[in-house]
């Protein structure tokens, strides 16, 4: 530790005079483009490189017939089950989007929201005040609300309790509820009128029903199945159409939402005889850019037959990993031109209601945190604008989308010298800073000279050639500085949007197995330099 520290305050001065040096001239590096892999389509962004290349360089000259203003509703995504924002940031963020041109919110709750009749919120949920203060926002904004919770797939946020473990589809695996035992039913039920009581004025509710991985699986349902002669796509269509039929009898002012990517593997016929298509409204998702080959006219077809209205989902952000921490725009960019595109095939016959803009902020309850908030907003903002005007250049988009949020030139690259003044702008410039020097890191650590002198081998037996050794941490003590020094920034800026949980994990997912591996090189390096005589060959005996 001592030589450690000693080594530490040799660069002290030297890298502190650097670093002002480097913060002034940020603004005019550009040394990175993003590369992330896309989970949807397991295809690598980096070997797409002409893809990207297009969307940040076309002079908007797609034809009128494929492109077209969005009319329907445009609904922004908050997705609570991660880094619920505090509601002094929302009052800055919903006057924003609405700006943007959202027309609404949708706000997926899980945990988040203030159960009283059911032990299933979290410790640190938001209060029944901190909602209406929400909804009062929103009105005040004249922001559409609509309330998501999960009703079959995705409620491990209850299922992993001890509970409600009888409830779950299978056993060991907490997903999943059981459709067919009357408990489920009691539970859910509870969870819609307790929604709806805190959104009086709300005209719809997502109930979710996506990938649900596991179905028709336990005694319960298999009985089920047997004994009313249905296969697994019934039962889902059954659970379904009762909790939507639920909600029409209670809240008949109330229009019910689903995802519909369970709708796609039922034929035209279940679904008609299901009596599905005057229950509910699904909202057909796909987050990447190759959504055509995904969602084909014949789905197109069959669900302009069975239902009245469908709406789209698309992303802005946390769909290109569940450890990303930065937002690909450009990514996020073709996704939404991609459904303009498809969409103006299919709008002349299919009623296309609106679009809800998807951030996620985790992949399910379990996972880590991928792209906060403030980090994503300047993808949602593109979006947004891209869909509200027809045919616009990059050119064009770029400036209006850098004038509201006061963003300099180049930020649709992902430029780490794009400064920003939008609320929470702070964070998304650490989290590029970090993702930057997270790649000079690594470019040391990839380096011949360490590959060949600092490797696994060289730390096991302790030799290594000295002179070699200082070459390939030459970076090392700068690196752990500034490191430092953006872990303190990232701590005060988050403190504005988030409570201390938030900024606990995200710190420890994202900054402390850097500086962890910063501090073994360096506790190496310090057992390289303190050898001056070696043994003979072998070196492993």
């Amino acid at each position: 530790l001592i030589m450690f520290t000693t080594r530490i305050s040799r660069y002290k001065c030297i890298f502190l005079l650097s670093f002002l040096l480097y913060q002034s001239t940020l603004s005019e590096v550009n040394k990175n483009d993003f590369s992330v892999k896309s989970e949807d389509s397991n295809e690598d962004l980096s070997e797409n490189h002409s893809l990207k290349q297009e969307s940040l360089e076309n002079n908007g000259d797609e034809t009128k017939s494929d492109m077209y203003s969005f009319s329907g509703l445009r609904i922004v995504h908050l997705d609570l089950k991660g880094a619920p924002p505090k509601v002094s940031y929302l009052a800055d963020f919903l006057p924003l989007i609405k700006r943007l041109g959202a027309t609404g919110v949708i706000i997926e709750y899980e945990d988040m929201f203030p159960y009283t009749q059911l032990d299933i919120a979290a410790t640190n949920s938001y209060s029944k005040t901190d909602i209406e203060g929400i909804l009062k926002i929103c009105e005040e904004n004249e922001l559409e609300v609509i309330p998501l919770i999960q009703t079959f797939g995705h409620l491990e946020f209850f299922l992993k309790l001890e509970k409600f473990k009888e409830i779950r589809e299978i056993g060991k695996y907490p997903q999943v509820v059981c459709p067919t035992k009357n408990a489920t039913m009691d539970v859910l039920k509870v969870m819609i009128d307790e929604i709806i009581a805190l959104h009086p004025n709300s005209r719809y509710i997502h109930i979710g029903c996506d990938e649900v991985y596991h179905l028709g699986r336990c005694y319960s349902c298999v009985k089920a199945m047997v004994r009313e002669k249905w296969s697994r796509k019934q039962l889902f269509l059954n659970h379904v159409a009762t909790l939507a039929r639920y909600i029409h009898d209670k809240y008949p002012d109330v229009t019910t939402l689903t995802w519909d990517d369970e709708f796609r593997k039922i034929s035209l016929q279940e679904l008609t005889e299901s009596g599905i298509g005057s229950l509910v409204e699904p909202v057909i998702w796909k987050y990447t850019p190759n959504i055509k080959q995904f969602l084909p006219d014949k789905m197109w077809d069959k669900y302009s037959t069975v239902f009245k209205n469908v709406w789209i989902a698309s992303a802005f952000k946390g769909a290109t990993g569940p450890s990303k921490y930065v937002t690909d725009i450009s990514y996020h960019l073709e996704n939404h031109k991609a459904w303009m595109k498809l969409t103006s095939k299919h709008r002349n016959k299919t009623n296309i209601k609106g679009i809800i803009l998807t951030g996620w902020q985790r992949y399910d309850h379990f996972s880590i945190l991928c792209e906060l908030l403030p980090v994503g907003l300047p993808s949602l903002a593109t979006n947004l604008i891209y869909l509200s005007l027809n045919n616009i250049k990059i050119d064009e988009l770029s400036q209006k989308v850098g004038a509201i949020l006061n963003c300099g030139p180049g930020f649709l690259r992902s430029n780490i010298g794009s400064r920003c003044g939008f609320p929470g702008a702070e964070i998304y410039e650490g989290a590029v800073k970090l993702h930057n020097l997270n790649d000079e890191i690594k470019h040391m650590m990839e380096a011949n000279v360490a590959k060949g002198w600092f490797s696994d081998y060289n730390i096991e037996v302790g030799i290594s050639n000295p002179s070699h050794v200082e070459e390939a941490t030459f970076e090392l003590d700068r690196f752990v500085i500034e490191l430092d020094i953006l872990e303190q920034e990232l701590i005060k800026e988050m403190n504005n949007v988030y409570n201390s949980d938030t900024i606990n994990e995200w710190v420890e997912s994202n900054i402390k197995p850097i500086m962890k591996t910063l501090k073994t090189m360096s506790n190496n390096r310090e057992r390289f330099l303190a050898k001056q005589v070696w043994n003979k060959r072998p070196f492993i005996q």
